[in-house]
């Protein structure tokens, strides 16, 4: 089995999340490791939620890691080919999860096998996780419980879809709730009220001014911060004056940009325009830039010279750098902007030279 094949396979076992079931896939890479003679372990969390970790080695070794979800298929009227057949058509391997990142992963398990007969001087470790596409529950769950797997991890790698770029900073994200409270009164006689949607309306018109502050300051790899109003709730019926309305700030931080100073933004722009809401912070992660001269950048470099970039999306390497303390980049052979569309597809060529590049990795740090 090539990593073409093996990328079929594992597109054909449904795993979309939600509802989120990785059991089965998980299954079928344990199988895999298993006629390797690599020891592998299933981790299940949850009902059908299961991690798959697998090590060889010991000490100052390297993490790869991917995730076994997907995101659902949606409404098949919009595929061309069966999102669980893995067709190939021009170089091309289609079906959910072929860029994000079931491709990613199979060229991680073709170089291990590539390798498997060698002798690992230092520790290799394989997390192929749970859930990183709704709630990161699988590595969470990994670090919380079981961080003992990472004490000779010295550097991390995901293969997420990043077009063989890369990546070595993200933004952070912070999810920013902000209610509203107004009086109702009959739509008739909007006078009596205090409709809380203008209240709404007015923070968002300065929410915009501080959005064009925001493009001012700039990181080298990153950009700027920015700010998007995902979600508005308001009000009962349209002859009511809302009493409540409600909305959800999506703000990306950069480097010096903390969810304290992203709340405290929040917060002055009420203080300014006299109005009170509630303000909740719902998600909480801090933007990362790996040193450009850590060992591990030199290592790919010499493999092969990459492009390096800044993610605008929120990955896991950050929270493996932040939470379990390795410093990790991302470098997967899907594409980027293939991800969570219909028909999508990996080409075959990428699939092959993330193998490649992967192999010389281990080769380098490991053996």
């Amino acid at each position: 089995m090539n990593e073409i094949e093996l990328t079929q396979e594992l597109i054909r076992i449904n795993s979309e999340n939600p509802p989120g079931n990785e059991k089965q896939v998980a299954k079928f890479i344990k199988d895999f490791l298993d006629d390797l003679k690599i020891p592998a372990e299933l981790i299940e969390f949850e009902k059908d939620r299961v991690n798959l970790i697998a090590s060889v080695g010991n000490e100052n070794g390297l993490m790869l890691n991917g995730h076994l979800d997907t995101v659902p298929v949606g409404d098949l009227n919009n595929w061309k080919y069966d999102p669980f057949e893995g067709k190939v058509v021009d170089g091309k391997i289609f079906g959910r999860g072929s860029s994000d990142m079931k491709g990613g992963i199979a060229a991680i398990l073709m170089a291990v096998k590539n390798l498997a007969n060698e002798k690992f001087k230092r520790k290799l470790l394989l997390t192929f996780v749970a859930d990183e596409e709704v709630s990161l529950r699988g590595s969470k769950y990994l670090i919380e419980n079981r961080k003992e797997i990472f004490k000779d991890i010295k550097y991390g790698v995901t293969a997420e879809c990043n077009d063989l770029n890369l990546t070595i900073a993200q933004k952070g994200i912070t999810d920013i709730k902000v209610k509203f409270k107004g009086k109702a009164a009959h739509g008739s006689r909007p006078e009596l009220g205090d409709n809380a949607i203008y209240k709404a309306a007015d923070f968002i018109e300065e929410l915009k001014k501080l959005i064009k502050k925001l493009k001012t300051k700039r990181n080298r790899v990153l950009g700027a911060g920015t700010i998007n109003v995902g979600t508005i709730r308001g009000g009962t019926k349209i002859n009511v004056v809302p009493d409540y309305c409600e909305l959800e700030v999506d703000r990306r931080l950069i480097p010096g940009e903390t969810p304290t100073i992203a709340i405290n933004q929040i917060k002055n722009l009420l203080k300014k325009l006299k109005l009170k809401a509630e303000v909740i912070l719902e998600v909480n992660r801090l933007p990362m830039q790996i040193d450009k001269n850590l060992e591990l950048i030199k290592i790919l470099n010499q493999i092969e010279k990459f492009k390096a970039i800044g993610e605008s999306g929120y990955t896991e390497i950050e929270l493996y750098y932040r939470d379990a303390g390795i410093p990790c980049v991302t470098l997967g052979p899907g594409i980027s902007r293939l991800a969570h569309v219909a028909d999508e597809y990996i080409p075959i060529k990428n699939l092959q030279k993330a193998t490649k590049i992967y192999e010389e990795l281990i080769r380098r740090v490991c053996l």
